[in-house]
């Protein structure tokens, strides 16, 4: 079975194909801005093409299609021919050209109006936590990108009071630079304070191996140097480099001091605010427990004054009621009861012995 050679898939036919179109893509681009450059030189009351140009290049630039690409260079030959007989002077050609830029740019208002009604009736869609972290982080580093003009020195901390909880700072070491973090994220002027020392030191650094490796250039120099002139106690040419290499390495041993020191103080800082965050805890803790037993100590006696109101008021509603007994007897129907004969079991008679 033959095999089918996909020009688009085929690596040589490809590369053929994209170079030869590409070099003939690339002399119609360069003749049509060369064109409208002469078309504004000479008919500077009319609009130049070069912007709708530049965007159709834009657009069809990664065409691949033999038929597409073939059917793009015949337009633009068409242009070309189109703009040069304008820069010429030919009536009808400027009407054609102007008609067709009127209309492009008719098109793309209408495309830009369809657009902005599409996105005014689009519903606006929710952001994920990811993007709400982002857009908020976003907004910090803006605001953080000046340091506040009231914010006191690291340095003048601890802080005997402080309103709400205490916050512990945490000692860090960026590349060798010594801060306290407060908390996070990390203000935008701190990251820059941190990336120019880090930046500065870096520098000291590769001047000092650059000058270092200079150094054996000129001690085969100064070797020369002897050799010709046969005197060795002249000035030498690695003299003021070693100069140099030493001043560097001062400034880095200074500024390594710096850093210990300061770093030192920080900690000095951070061990300063745990000890008072610990006096803050066991007084909070105090007063919690003060609170509890003030607390326990009024509910007992709003317990015992519940009990007695309600003992008074039992009382009183004993008192209130009536006491309930046998009803009094007249002293008439009492005389009645003593005229009358008790009655009674008789007595057996005795029996008689006989």
């Amino acid at each position: 079975m033959r095999r089918v050679v996909v020009p688009k898939k085929s690596h040589a036919h490809r590369v053929a194909f994209l170079t030869r179109h590409a070099l003939s893509g690339l002399a119609l681009y360069r003749a049509l801005l060369r064109q409208c450059n002469s078309l504004q030189q000479s008919r500077p009351d009319l609009v130049s093409p070069e912007s709708h140009v530049r965007e159709r290049f834009r657009r069809y630039k990664n065409l691949q299609s033999p038929s597409q690409t073939a059917n793009a260079l015949r337009a633009g030959y068409e242009a070309l021919d189109l703009v040069y007989s304008a820069a010429q002077g030919d009536k009808e050609d400027i009407g054609r050209l102007t008609k067709l830029l009127s209309e492009v740019q008719l098109a793309k208002e209408r495309k830009r109006q369809h657009q902005n009604a599409l996105a005014a009736i689009r519903p606006v869609k929710e952001l994920n936590k990811k993007q709400v972290k982002a857009e908020e982080n976003r907004r910090f580093q803006t605001a953080t990108a000046q340091r506040h003009p009231e914010a006191r020195p690291i340095l003048e901390r601890p802080r005997a009071v402080v309103s709400g909880k205490r916050r512990i700072p945490t000692l860090v070491n960026a590349s060798g630079i010594p801060f306290l973090r407060i908390s996070k994220p990390q203000p935008q002027s701190l990251s820059r304070l941190i990336r120019g020392k880090i930046v500065q030191r870096q520098k000291w650094i590769d001047r000092r191996d650059r000058l270092e490796l200079e150094v054996l250039f000129c001690k085969d120099e100064d070797q020369w140097d002897d050799l010709t002139t046969g005197c060795e106690d002249g000035e030498q040419w690695s003299s003021a480099l070693r100069t140099a290499i030493h001043d560097i390495r001062v400034q880095i041993r200074e500024d390594n001091e710096k850093r210990a020191a300061l770093a030192k103080s920080m900690w000095n800082i951070v061990l300063a605010e745990r000890e008072l965050a610990e006096k803050e805890k066991q007084a909070e803790e105090k007063l919690a427990e003060e609170k509890l037993a003030e607390e326990k100590l009024a509910e007992q006696k709003q317990t015992e004054q519940k009990l007695a109101e309600q003992k008074l008021a039992e009382q009183k509603l004993a008192e209130q009621k009536p006491k309930r007994g046998r009803p009094k007897r007249r002293q008439s129907e009492e005389k009645q009861d003593e005229e009358k004969p008790k009655r009674g079991r008789p007595k057996k008679r005795q029996a008689k012995n006989g």
